[in-house]
């Protein structure tokens, strides 16, 4: 059976989203203690790919009320396998831009920007500011840590968070096929080539 193909309203920017959170408390504080939790690993994925120039989504996506309308969609991938399945997104980058702890925004070109939040990121704080722009077949790493308390009102353990997302900008799109179950996951690798803004501090 050929699968349910969707037409946008228009063209789709479309990026490939690698996403990589480590959190951890005091005693794991040397690298070499957390460095397995630190490197991009083979991601086995069923949250949609490319495959000869035709883009292709899972079946959840049909329940996004913006999906003929937006701007841009994320194809999510977690270096880490997550408990509550990868995902996708549609934004409207001018008035639904904030992705997870970062702006997304449409000028000339594709603009990456900090968006800076205490619990989001940590300390030391960092302004907001623009990271980059993101470009066809430029992949760009974002690399920041931080430390927080576990609420502002307890006293609980201090913990630590290091984050990296690689954004991939890899075409647009006027139209999607649909993915539904069951259907194999597709074997994924972080770009090795890869600009990096590095903004890891010193937590201690």
């Amino acid at each position: 059976m050929n699968p349910k193909e969707i037409l946008f309203s228009r063209p789709v920017a479309v990026f490939q989203v690698f996403r990589n959170i480590s959190i951890y408390e005091k005693a794991e504080k040397s690298f070499d203690n957390r460095r397995d939790k630190s490197e991009w690993n083979k991601i086995s994925s069923k949250s949609g790919h490319v495959i000869n120039d035709e883009l292709y989504l899972p079946e959840q996506i049909i329940s996004n009320p913006d999906l003929l309308t937006c701007d841009l969609i994320t194809i999510e991938d977690d270096n880490v396998p997550n408990p509550k399945g990868d995902y996708n997104r549609c934004l409207h980058l001018a008035r639904n831009n904030k992705f997870d702890i970062f702006e997304i925004k449409k000028k000339d070109d594709i603009e990456l920007h900090l968006k800076y939040g205490y619990f989001e990121v940590g300390i030391p704080r960092r302004e907001n500011f623009k990271l980059g722009e993101i470009k066809r077949n430029k992949p760009i790493e974002i690399k920041i840590n931080g430390k927080t308390d576990s609420s502002l009102t307890s006293r609980r353990a201090r913990v630590y968070k290091e984050q990296a997302y690689i954004f991939e900008y890899i075409g647009d799109f006027d139209k999607c096929k649909i993915l539904r179950e069951p259907y194999d996951s597709t074997v994924k690798h972080v770009p090795a080539e890869r600009k990096v803004i590095d903004l890891i501090k010193q937590l201690w």
